[in-house]
């Protein structure tokens, strides 16, 4: 049976430039920085990781960089020699609120990309140095017959 796989390298780019243009970013003030190898991942866990992307890289929009706050994006999704994906989304923008514990929060975004992280047997990390980062590490899923 063939199987849907996805180069999450040329989808992270269209997504992240499809977000921009949603977002109407001057590009001037934001700017995006994607690096990633060409990773083919199953449809099962390029589905959920796109969606952390999208997730994380709005909220680095909608609050990193009020008032025209100039500031960059950065996106990197590596594969290391055990075959574990590390996907990191951070920003230099104002940083995380120190009082959001972002795993236990009613934010309904923040709510999905932890669902989603269990989704893809998971873990993330946040880091609150010099912006905000989010760090999520995770396995291929295996694909489930349906």
């Amino acid at each position: 049976k063939g199987l849907a796989r996805v180069n999450f390298a040329e989808y992270l780019q269209g997504l992240t430039v499809n977000l921009f243009d949603s977002y109407a970013v001057n590009r001037e003030i934001i700017s995006l920085k994607v690096s990633s190898p060409d990773i083919l991942l199953g449809i099962d866990t390029a589905t959920p990781c796109g969606l952390i992307t999208h997730e994380l890289a709005s909220n680095c929009l909608k609050h990193a960089f009020p008032k025209g706050r100039k500031g960059e994006i950065h996106i990197d999704l590596r594969r290391d020699e055990k075959n574990q994906f590390t996907l990191i989304v951070k920003d230099n923008g104002i940083g995380f609120p120190k009082d959001l514990d972002f795993q236990n929060t009613d934010t309904l975004g923040l709510q999905l990309v932890n669902i989603l992280v269990d989704q893809l047997d998971g873990s993330i990390e946040l880091a609150r140095r010099e912006g905000t980062t989010f760090k999520i590490t995770f396995g291929e899923l295996r694909y489930k017959e349906r």
